[in-house]
């Protein structure tokens, strides 16, 4: 197992704080993302980091998985290629981040 999918495995399992949210956020098992892969309702962690290297590029260094408002979404800390480190929330059915949010100013070199 990668140091990645080792680092991805823990975090599926942990719910990361929320602090000033109103909206709740349900914490979820390992075997339940899966579940959830399985079923076609949210992206495996790895399709999804494949869809971000098109936008941001770098290491993962954290990723929880969490429902809030209904929507399943990932929770990424990425380690750019500069050294930076990027915090982005992606919505976890497709794998691209909120639309009505701004992408981090490291992120933007490489959108599409």
């Amino acid at each position: 197992m990668t140091r990645a999918r080792f680092v991805s495995f823990l975090a599926l399992a942990a719910l990361m704080p929320m602090t000033g949210h109103t909206s709740s956020l349900i914490e979820l098992e390992h075997y339940e993302a899966k579940q959830l892969v399985s079923s076609g309702k949210i992206l495996s962690l790895d399709v999804t980091l494949s869809k971000t290297k098109h936008f941001c590029d770098g290491k993962l260094i954290d990723a929880h998985l969490y429902r809030e408002d209904g929507k399943w979404r990932y929770d990424l800390q990425i380690k750019a290629q500069r050294g930076q480190i990027i915090d982005l929330s992606l919505d976890a059915s497709t794998g691209q981040p909120d639309p009505y949010k701004s992408l981090p100013n490291d992120c933007r070199a490489f959108e599409n």
